[in-house]
């Protein structure tokens, strides 16, 4: 009897330690989480580190969708800039892809994958002994954050309540997807005797440059549209509807461009409260252009 005591003990003990790793391990939010978007790198071998006086080398790069966006086949650009082109008998236009680019999700971890052909490079310039270059590459593609965080929603004389608190960072782990710009903070506080206010903070994570989305790939090429539309982003308040939030060329409303600052923008929003308070979700989107860029060395020996 003693002896089957002993095991039923164990026996608990082990289920109550599995249960508890389990929980551990359950993720929090809807989304994965990052600041992953698209990234660029030239294939292996393509073109080869070195090469002769006289070779065509095939130059190609691949994309990969590491964020929580799809991509429709020709939205994602790539181009080969960095050297004189003409030398190398390149061309200087953007080349899109012809499939898709699936973000990551629970079904597709990996995300999705494309490579761009550029032809075959061949240096037309006479080379003595040896001559090295920086092969560059730039992708230009349209994306999208979301974020999904349980909120408060409650006025000054209802701040003290059992539905909700409007007290911390409401910002946790999966409440917001996997792309370059990231909305890293979300705190709440009253607005007034009737409001809520909603205070975002917005930033680029991602290494590259952001743009407004409205302008193309190809109007980026030129410094007057970078300039007027570089750090730009559009926000929507998707939930609750009646949000309103502050830009600064329009009268608030739930939609409308934030221009971040040193790569970081805030932004205030806020909500009429009437009702008796409530816990909700704020639901919001970040849209606009992502540019981004690698590189390899070459070196070009004299044929003998």
């Amino acid at each position: 009897m003693k002896k089957y005591f002993i095991l039923i003990v164990v026996g608990l003990f082990f289920i109550a330690g599995c249960s508890g790793d389990s929980g551990n391990e359950t993720s929090t939010g809807t989304f994965t989480g990052g600041v992953n978007g698209l990234s660029i790198g030239f294939v292996e071998l393509s073109p080869p580190v070195t090469f002769d006086e006289g070779n065509s080398v095939p130059v190609k790069v691949i994309l990969k969708n590491k964020g929580e966006y799809d991509l429709a086949a020709g939205e994602a650009k790539a181009k080969i800039y960095g050297i004189n082109l003409d030398n190398f008998g390149l061309a200087k236009e953007y080349k899109s892809t012809l499939q898709s680019l699936r973000g990551v999700g629970e079904f597709n971890t990996e995300g999705g994958q494309a490579e761009i052909e550029f032809g075959n490079a061949q240096y037309v310039l006479p080379v003595i002994n040896s001559e090295e270059f920086v092969l560059r590459a730039r992708v230009c593609y349209p994306y999208q954050t979301r974020l999904l965080s349980e909120v408060c929603v409650a006025n000054a004389a209802s701040k003290s309540n059992d539905a909700c608190s409007l007290d911390g960072e409401k910002v946790s782990k999966g409440d917001v997807s996997s792309a370059p710009i990231t909305i890293s903070s979300l705190k709440e506080q009253t607005r007034g005797g009737q409001q809520v206010r909603f205070d975002l903070v917005i930033e680029n994570k991602g290494g590259g440059e952001v743009y407004n989305p409205s302008v193309s790939c190809e109007e980026l090429d030129e410094e007057m549209f970078r300039l007027s539309n570089g750090n730009k982003v559009k926000l929507e308040i998707v939930n609750p509807v009646n949000v309103k939030c502050d830009f600064k060329d329009k009268e608030p409303e739930n939609s409308g461009i934030v221009e971040l600052k040193m790569g970081k923008a805030t932004v205030s929003c806020w909500l009429d409260v009437n009702d008796e308070p409530y816990a909700d979700r704020l639901s919001l989107k970040l849209d606009y252009m992502y540019r981004d860029d690698t590189s390899t060395n070459i070196r070009i020996f004299e044929k003998n």
